[in-house]
This record gives C-alpha cells, sequence and structure tokens, in this order.
C-alpha cells in the first residue's frame, strides 16, 4: 500500500518537466501555451529609472550623473556598489527626488524587440 502511494505522489509532484530550450518548467501535458520562450536579456538595474516625461527615452548621461550624485559609482550598471554598501534605499529616496519614477523589470520587459514594452532604455 505504501509502494503504491509513494508512486501516485510522484505522478502527482512530478507533473512538469524543465525545457533546456525554452529554460522553464512546463507542465508535461499542455492544455494552453506556457508561454515558455527564451525571452532575450533583462534591462540593467539602472535603467528602471525613468523620468516621467520621457518613459523609455529618459537621457542616460543625465540619468548616470544623477545616479552617481544620489551615491552610485559610474558605470554599474546593476548597481552592486549601492546594494553592497546597504544604501540603496537612500539611492532610492534621492532619485526619486531627482524625479525618476523605478519600474520593476516585469514593467520593463527584454532588450529582445518583440518583448521590449518601452519603457526601460539603456
Amino acid at each position: 500500500m505504501k509502494i503504491i502511494l509513494l508512486i501516485i505522489s510522484v505522478f502527482l509532484i512530478s507533473g512538469c518537466l524543465y525545457s533546456f530550450e525554452g529554460e522553464c518548467v512546463r507542465p508535461i501535458i499542455q492544455v494552453v501555451s506556457s508561454n515558455c520562450y527564451k525571452k532575450g536579456e533583462v534591462f540593467s538595474s539602472i535603467a528602471h529609472y525613468q523620468k516621467p516625461y520621457s518613459i523609455g527615452k529618459t537621457d542616460q548621461q543625465q540619468r548616470w550623473k544623477d545616479a552617481v550624485s544620489c551615491g552610485s559609482k559610474y558605470g554599474d550598471q546593476e548597481l552592486y556598489y549601492i546594494n553592497k554598501t546597504g544604501k540603496y534605499e537612500e539611492f532610492q529616496s534621492c532619485m526619486e527626488r531627482k524625479g525618476y519614477k523605478r519600474f520593476w523589470p516585469a514593467e520593463c520587459g527584454y532588450k529582445n524587440s518583440k518583448w521590449d514594452k518601452g519603457i526601460c532604455n539603456e
């Protein structure tokens, strides 16, 4: 009886497979599309900061000047320095005071033009 329960449990738990082609987990039996595609590279962390009047077209040079004045290091696109020093909240507040809005990665999409939502720019 225990063996039968174990076998049933394995089938119920492992109803998904990892797709190396699409780099995601999807169900064994697909009823609808799983949206399992290689979508491309994500935008860097600094690209998530956009001016409200120029979303998707924010001046990159000015954004870097503002980021450096808020405590970041020039060229640190992923904001590792800010995270490492524990000053991310200060940095975020400073960028907001300078008029930037921070978007989440899901709001930006991917660099690949098919999945780019036109919100972030690098």
